[in-house]
């Protein structure tokens, strides 16, 4: 008895450390053990003290907080690096390698994604995302282990069927597209993104209610849906107001879409009030 005790509070003590998991860094590409060191390294950006994000951990620092090995680390730091999600900065003599999450080209492959898939292909992508991971990590094709996966997907497919035969399916609620939305009511591929980027750099969430309080304070301000979110954008606003100040910024990105050309009247009456050459100047008339 005396044993077991110290042995379960052990277990306890080992099972108090969990890490976070953001599954969904698995559907963009990272693969398992890549979602892994990215879910790690977004939960230490934010508490990191450096301004620039950056992230110091040795390679046993990673194998204590994730038990991934050296190849795995390794493997991980690769393939998060080609995605573009992760830069490495080696500093110090000796030289150490700190880590900074490039947060804007994730949260873009997020929206991205998020806009784009179907529900029926997480499945499928959590199927590739495991097999490229193997074949990273090992240099083996994962035959067997795709057999596997490929095995398990289908009797789950087939038993789900079985038990769902004969009763239809409840209707899955449609995702709310914020792209999409403001698209239809007007606004451009470009500003819509611009909009979301600054939203995503904010990390506000964009719903259709919020986008609707500003649809309406467009036609206070009687302008088109369009040119408010281009001022929010050029302003690094969150919302609009028809009360705030931007009719100056609207009038500045008048003047860039739609330049006054210089008529030739005031061209050549420009050209008319040049001054004379001075008496003696190369050129001029003695």
């Amino acid at each position: 008895m005396n044993t077991t005790i110290p042995m379960i509070k052990l277990i306890e003590a080992m099972n108090d450390q969990p890490i976070a998991f953001n599954k969904h860094y698995v559907f963009i590409g990272c693969g398992i053990t890549g979602a892994l060191m990215l879910s790690q390294l977004v939960y230490w950006t934010s508490r990191t003290k450096s301004n620039d994000g950056l992230i110091y951990k040795t390679q046993h620092d990673w194998t204590l907080e994730t038990g991934l090995t050296r190849t795995e680390q390794e493997t991980a730091r690769k393939r998060l690096k080609e995605l573009g999600f992760l830069t490495e900065i080696k500093k110090g003599v000796p030289c150490k390698i700190y880590f900074k999450v490039e947060r804007e080209k994730l949260y873009k492959a997020l929206i991205e994604y998020s806009e784009t898939l179907d529900s029926s292909q997480y499945a499928e992508n959590l199927q590739s995302s495991m097999q490229e991971t193997y074949q990273l990590g090992c240099g083996k094709p994962a035959s067997s282990a795709a057999g596997n996966l490929q095995s398990i997907t289908e009797n789950t497919t087939e038993n789900t069927t079985d038990i769902n035969l004969g009763a239809s399916a409840p209707e899955q609620p449609k995702k709310f597209s914020a792209k999409k939305f403001l698209i239809e009511n007007g606004v451009s591929k470009k500003t819509a993104q611009e909009f979301i980027d600054l939203k995503n750099k904010k990390r506000k969430t964009i719903t259709d209610r919020s986008l609707k309080i500003i649809f309406n304070q467009a036609i206070e301000a009687q302008l088109s849906n369009e040119r408010v979110f281009q001022i929010i954008v050029l302003r690094g606003w969150e919302s609009f107001k028809a009360a705030w100040n931007w009719a100056e910024t609207n009038m500045e990105i008048e003047k860039l879409e739609n330049p006054k050309p210089i008529q030739p009247e005031q061209q050549n009456q420009s050209l008319i009030n040049l001054p004379s050459k001075p008496k003696g100047f190369l050129g001029a008339a003695q």
